[in-house]
């Protein structure tokens, strides 16, 4: 998978995740720590997650970091 579409694909899951959580993108931002921004970034596909980030927003929003990532289905 190139890239660009390996970007696309995590952008698209993450967003995914985060809306079906039920929790606000406000409300994510405070428990992970980030600015609220981060998350229009996300949206996007200005800036991805960190590593760290992205564990911490999984923690929180009970998703799959291997799916949001494509290594799953």
């Amino acid at each position: 998978m190139n890239d660009v579409l390996l970007k696309d694909v995590i952008r698209k899951r993450l967003i995914e995740e985060i809306d079906a959580s039920g929790l606000s993108y406000a409300e994510i931002c405070r428990k992970v720590g980030i600015n609220p921004s981060s998350i229009t970034q996300y949206k996007n596909s200005t800036k991805l997650p960190t590593i760290e980030t992205l564990a911490k927003i999984c923690e929180i929003i009970g998703a799959d970091a291997n799916y949001i990532l494509g290594l799953t289905d």
